[in-house]
């Protein structure tokens, strides 16, 4: 099976490699096409987006990119965009991920991927150390600010259970988890399974968890294969292992992109 991955981090923001690294880490593994997906600008914190007077700069890059290499993959000019932040030129990129990095506080936005240590300071301090209610925060601002923004990817839907400190057995954290789901998937199909947390050793699963894999299948949606990679070696991480853990939950097709579109691929 030929792969590719449409969220790809680069060194515009917090990736680790150059966006022609990343090009030709994906030549070498035979991929059908590569997207790169930096994070946009986000007014409120800038220490892992691409910067706002960078923005042009990165489109040149991708888009020169896709002539050079044009005979070989296809590659796309993608933006990875928080629900919390803006993108007023949308009709420059290929397509946008749609998600959330934080949950919103009386102090202003808190990231709850960035540190677990964090993580729990946020729950203590504005949840009363309820990582469930915390959820459910989080869950309610991924339905109000990415469903708008009608995406064409859903990224790491449950991003909130980076440091697998919520109970995700609680009735309500999986009610939460349903309608965010429910809601998101009203506005696209596709939604990834990301194992960007695997290749940086945070997690050994991937997001979304099993029950929400269920539920996707369940109401429709469609799987498309996502790296979230941060490291050009690390563009095809555990696609393996994913086609194998979508078989076991009935899930017999994935999905590229191809020729400017998504195509259904079986596994």
């Amino acid at each position: 099976m030929r792969y590719c991955n449409m969220h790809t981090h680069t060194d515009f923001s917090d990736g680790a490699d150059t966006v022609e690294a990343n090009v030709k880490s994906a030549i070498e593994k035979n991929m059908v096409s590569l997207g790169i997906s930096d994070h946009c600008y986000t007014y409120f914190d800038t220490s892992y987006c691409i910067q706002a007077d960078r923005l042009e700069e990165y489109k040149r890059e991708v888009r020169r990119l896709q002539e050079l290499y044009k005979d070989k993959i296809e590659v796309y000019l993608g933006i990875e965009l928080d629900g919390f932040a803006r993108l007023p030129d949308r009709g420059d990129y290929d397509y946008v991920i749609g998600d959330i990095h934080y949950v919103q506080t009386p102090d202003g936005y808190r990231a709850v991927d960035l540190d677990k240590n964090e993580f729990i300071e946020i729950s203590k301090r504005y949840f009363g150390g309820d990582t469930v209610a915390m959820a459910e925060s989080y869950y309610r601002s991924y339905a109000e600010t990415v469903c708008p923004m009608r995406p064409d990817i859903l990224g790491h839907i449950d991003l909130i259970t980076k440091y697998s400190l919520v109970d995700e057995s609680d009735p309500r954290y999986v009610r939460a988890a349903k309608e965010a789901l429910a809601a998101a998937l009203e506005v696209t199909s596709i939604i990834e399974l990301n194992s960007g947390a695997i290749s940086r050793g945070y997690r050994s699963d991937p997001y979304p968890s099993v029950f929400l894999l269920d539920e996707i299948k369940a109401r429709g949606g469609r799987i498309l294969l996502s790296a979230d990679s941060h490291a050009a070696r690390d563009i095809t991480c555990w696609f393996e292992n994913a086609r194998e853990l979508l078989k076991s939950r009935g899930i017999c097709s994935t999905v590229v992109y191809k020729g400017g579109s998504f195509e259904e691929v079986g596994i």
